[in-house]
């Protein structure tokens, strides 16, 4: 019979739950905020991501790793169950399923685009104003 130390015993549960890999899901229209930590301390840096849609399981929707501090985003076009893995390719994996209401594809066209021509037209034409006003101020003031 193998006999271990008792200090052995009680440290090996506390070093193997420190590498067990937690995934947070945070909903930050319009995109999905994947967030990857060892033991819900330690970031999960550069781990390779898998999300796939509900319309195919099996293919890949999006792929890509997670930041420095074990972030990945992706913004799904439509609601569902969306399932996302995540693989640090040192035998830790993790898997999550989101759940995307309907609603919140919606929140994507909030984003404000650049304005109409004529905004676009009106606001070079001011700048234009407001650049020759200085120039011929600046020639004055010599």
């Amino acid at each position: 019979m193998i006999r271990l130390p008792l200090w052995l015993v009680l440290a090996a549960p506390a070093a193997l739950m420190a590498h067990e890999l937690d995934l947070k899901v945070r909903l930050a229209a319009p995109a999905v905020i994947v967030e990857g930590a060892y033991g819900g301390m330690e970031p999960l840096p550069f781990a390779k991501v898998a999300v796939f849609s509900p319309e195919d399981e099996k293919i890949e929707f999006q792929t890509g790793v997670t930041d420095r501090e074990g972030r990945f985003a992706f913004i799904p076009p439509r609601g569902g169950q969306w399932r996302v893995q995540v693989d640090d390719e040192e035998g830790h994996r993790g898997q999550v399923t989101v759940n995307v209401p309907e609603k919140f594809e919606g929140a994507a066209a909030a984003v404000p685009e650049g304005g109409s021509r004529l905004e676009r037209a009106l606001l070079g034409v001011s700048i234009l104003f407001g650049l020759t006003g200085f120039w011929y101020g600046f020639k004055a003031r010599r």
